[in-house]
């Protein structure tokens, strides 16, 4: 059998297509599922799906949060993080975030391309008594965090319009994005309120790959102001700047 488009050989492997087809619904979605929950969204009747939700739970790419509900693990997280590419951008970028954070006093988060969201690959928090931190693993869709503009915005045009093909949050909204993705290309960085939570400025810059100028990274300062502090937004979106130049060149040099 080929595909539509005659490029070969297409084969189907039912049983693996159910599985994937239950975790990438689990990643889609906020709330746990119950049996009943998965076979209504995937068209399966409860037995079908009971077997393969066992499976997954027994090799830890699902865990029970309820006895009737089920989540995704951070199984897939970390394997994803355990390829060598994810795994050297994130020993390369620990250093410079502890020296930012120890220096400016705010938390610092590290954030990659997950087909249409971002996902948080490492982070440091405030030394300060007061802060404010974004957790390993968290996503969001990419329009509507200022990691997730950052790395829309610096990304290269192709790359772009595939992520944005595959975001609903971005249906209705391309006039803005492209007004707001061209304005950060232009300042270089991200810096504006955030759209998540009240009180937080989002300070985000990219690390690019030094070889093709690509987004590899956005580095991420959700910014509180404290009233005994001097430092503004732009003074904190600067050092990014430098720490993510420097996180590039080490990831260029291994």
């Amino acid at each position: 059998m080929t595909d539509e488009a005659g490029e070969g050989p297409r084969y189907h492997a039912p049983a693996l297509e159910k599985g994937l087809d239950i975790l990438e619904h689990l990643g889609s979605v906020q709330e746990a599922q119950t049996l009943g929950d998965l076979g209504e969204a995937l068209g399966r009747t409860r037995g079908e799906i009971f077997r393969m939700v066992a499976v997954l739970e027994r090799r830890g790419y699902i865990e029970r949060v309820a006895p009737d509900r089920f989540a995704l693990s951070d199984r897939l997280f970390s394997l994803a993080m355990n390829q060598p590419r994810q795994r050297a951008l994130a020993e390369a970028a620990l250093p410079e975030m502890r020296r930012f954070a120890d220096e400016t006093g705010h938390s610092c988060h590290l954030a990659v391309a997950s087909e249409a969201q971002m996902v948080v690959v490492a982070h440091v928090p405030s030394p300060a008594h007061v802060g404010f931190a974004v957790r390993i693993g968290h996503r969001q869709p990419l329009a509507l965090t200022g990691s997730g503009l950052c790395l829309l915005a610096f990304m290269s045009p192709e790359r772009r319009e595939r992520t944005l093909r595959k975001s609903p949050e971005a249906d209705g909204q391309r006039a803005w994005l492209g007004e707001t993705l061209g304005a950060i290309r232009a300042a270089g960085h991200v810096l504006r309120p955030s759209r998540l939570a009240e009180g937080i400025t989002d300070i985000s810059v990219p690390v690019r790959d030094p070889a093709t100028g690509d987004v590899l990274a956005a580095l991420s300062c959700p910014f509180i102001r404290l009233l005994d502090a001097a430092e503004r937004p732009e003074d904190l979106a600067a050092r990014l700047r430098e720490a993510a130049g420097r996180i590039a060149v080490l990831v260029e040099n291994g």
